[in-house]
């Protein structure tokens, strides 16, 4: 069954409320000050089957004071019932409802001109030729007038058949692939069930027992009960009323402009970057005003930060950045109206184009309208393209992009498929996985080289720089698994070689030039010394040159093993040691005391320790008691 919404729309007491109840039977007039005003003061719900289409109704409010109130049921309609009275024609809230409809990019719609029975069929023409004139130049231009009498039922099967022509197969199976967005417009208490939501089902469909999202709390609900048209189902799908009974928030933290998702699915922001669309009637709109900003069931101020010149002008439009008081769920391409709050009346409204761009303010006017103009013209995957590039070498994830985009995260592989097999995007191994451009790995690349020659010519002594010392300079802000796999991309490019915890530049293995010479000279000094082994600061004055440069290369020599570096912190040569262990081998012995060990190798106690440790470390002797026993080659 096809099943879609559909918003009233039009000024106070042209009959609304009548004609939806003459359609479906039911009066969306609930509450006790409505029945005695005879108004619509607040949102009121119906619904009906026709022709195999189910059909749900928002009712709105006509009155100039519930503008808001109407905000909130129009934000998630997909088609708009335009009721005029023939006896009164088009008036200010008609303009201003067709407004508000207009900004909401409902392209959807049919005119009902009501009240047909009061007055002559010229006038009747008279108010769908105003009709027609209002509408000139938008998308329902070409929507059917059709004149109706809620009173004597003239018209309504021809409306209902319009209606139900209005349905579009196609919309709502795309609608029902994406995340669930049921903006919230009534919560309230039922006894024995506990708290209960309503709202329309914009997109996806919601299930008995499902866990899901209430934004912007960040709070995790399960459904446990739910109806569509006052009948409980196991399930709603996009384009239908909802009652969801929800278990773990209590009913205090539950309020109109809320929203229920898809756990994880969608992005909650206080900064937006929007196009807004002013009305011809509009004053102009500068930074640094404040307005009211209406996003489906939401409702905040919002301080204006235009991007394109100083301010935008009436009867066009300008990208800019809003502030808003609390943050809202969004996506890209969702409609939103603005407000001016004195005089309260509706000035416009617009597209939103990205839900986490960072401020825009500070930086180049050439740059940021580059960047606009590319979000505002792109595709899926190119807007996908440039907010990699923007993460630059952080990396972002398939599921931060989707909630970015608003899509889910099976949209985001697929729409970065040819990306990815062209090489402009790669995705790098880590759990989970993240997405970075190769024009960010590539300035790594260039940047490592630069860090590691800068490293060398500072005179460590080293051949390459500490692995952890590069990567912190390269990704200060990594944590330890995205910089293991960005060092993996680097390496494979050529940036350099990991030779265990060094970074080397390609090619070079060993020291080169006045280096390598003065590494040698300071292997000869420990090979002289033998079993009394020079301190590094001794070392430094017998080879004449700096300590740093000196210790640099002593590290070097350790790697090397031609330098053995002892428990303790000792340094001795390679040969010194590989002559106690032949000495010890050949002497005869199975055991030996540290006394006898002292006086074999004319060492002292400091030194003998620490070298006997390193001896049973290397399998050379194994202590037992106050003994070494010398253990077989």
């Amino acid at each position: 069954m096809d099943r879609f919404l559909v918003g009233t729309a039009g000024h106070i007491d042209h009959g609304k409320t009548a004609l939806v109840r003459a359609l479906t039977g039911i009066d969306t007039d609930r509450l006790p000050e409505e029945k005695r005003r005879g108004i619509t003061i607040d949102l009121g719900f119906a619904h009906a089957e026709w022709e195999g289409v189910r059909v749900s109704f928002v009712d709105v409010p006509g009155h100039e004071r519930f503008v808001r109130n109407m905000l909130a049921g129009a934000g998630g309609i997909d088609a708009v019932l335009l009721v005029v009275a023939a006896d009164e024609s088009v008036m200010p809230q008609t303009r201003e409802h067709f407004e508000i409809v207009r900004m909401l990019g409902i392209r959807r719609g049919v005119v009902a001109v009501t009240k047909t029975d009061r007055v002559s069929p010229d006038l009747v023409e008279i108010t769908a030729s105003d009709v027609r004139e209002m509408s000139r130049g938008s998308a329902l231009e070409d929507a059917a007038i059709v004149p109706v009498s809620a009173r004597t039922g003239e018209g309504l099967e021809a409306l209902k058949r319009a209606i139900v022509q209005l349905a579009d197969r196609n919309a709502e199976t795309e609608r029902e692939s994406r995340g669930i967005r049921l903006p919230i417009d009534r919560a309230f208490s039922v006894a024995g069930f506990g708290p209960v939501v309503t709202g329309s089902l914009v997109s996806g469909r919601i299930s008995r027992e499902q866990k899901l999202d209430l934004l912007p709390r960040r709070q995790t609900v399960r459904v446990r009960r739910i109806e569509v048209h006052g009948r409980e189902t196991g399930e709603a799908r996009a384009g239908e009323r909802v009652s969801a009974n929800l278990a773990g928030v209590e009913l205090s933290d539950l309020k109109r402009g809320q929203m229920l998702t898809t756990p994880g699915a969608f992005a909650t922001s206080a900064l937006l970057t929007v196009r807004i669309e002013l009305l011809a009637s509009s004053p102009p709109v500068a930074s640094g005003e404040r307005l009211s900003f209406h996003h489906f069931s939401s409702e905040a101020r919002a301080l204006v930060r235009v991007l394109d010149g100083g301010r935008i002008e009436p009867g066009t439009s300008g990208r800019a950045q809003l502030r808003l008081s609390v943050p809202v769920a969004s996506a890209p391409g969702d409609r939103f109206v603005v407000r001016r709050l004195s005089p309260v009346t509706t000035i416009g409204g617009g597209i939103v184009l990205d839900p986490l761009s960072p401020p825009l303010g500070r930086r180049r006017p050439a740059d940021v309208r580059e960047t606009l103009d590319r979000l505002e013209s792109a595709s899926l995957e190119e807007k996908l393209e440039l907010w990699v590039e923007q993460a630059r070498d952080g990396g972002v994830s398939e599921d931060e992009l989707a909630r970015r985009a608003g899509v889910p995260p099976a949209w985001v592989r697929d729409a970065l498929a040819a990306s990815r097999g062209s090489g402009r995007v790669q995705v790098l191994r880590r759990s989970p996985e993240r997405y970075v451009s190769e024009r960010a790995l590539s300035l790594l690349v260039e940047k490592a080289r630069r860090e590691i020659a800068l490293y060398l010519e500072s005179g460590t002594g080293a051949v390459g720089m500490p692995r952890r010392t590069l990567l912190s300079r390269l990704l200060p802000a990594a944590d330890a698994p995205w910089a293991e796999a960005v060092e993996t991309a680097l390496v494979a490019r050529g940036a350099f070689a990991a030779v265990g915890d060094e970074a080397r530049a390609p090619g070079r293995d060993d020291l080169i030039g006045p280096e390598r010479e003065l590494s040698d000279r300071i292997a000869d000094v420990f090979r002289e010394r033998g079993l009394s082994p020079p301190s590094p600061a001794e070392v430094t004055q017998l080879v004449h040159h700096r300590q740093k440069v000196v210790e640099g290369l002593l590290g070097y020599l350790v790697k090397r093993g031609t330098i053995v570096r002892l428990p303790g912190g000792w340094l001795i040569s390679r040969d010194a040691i590989d002559g106690v262990i032949s000495r010890l081998r050949t002497s005869g012995r199975s055991t030996v005391e540290i006394g006898e060990f002292k006086e074999m190798f004319g060492l002292s106690r400091k030194l003998a320790i620490p070298l006997l440790e390193y001896l049973d470390a290397e399998k050379v002797t194994r202590r037992v008691g106050d003994r070494r026993e010398i253990l077989p080659k």
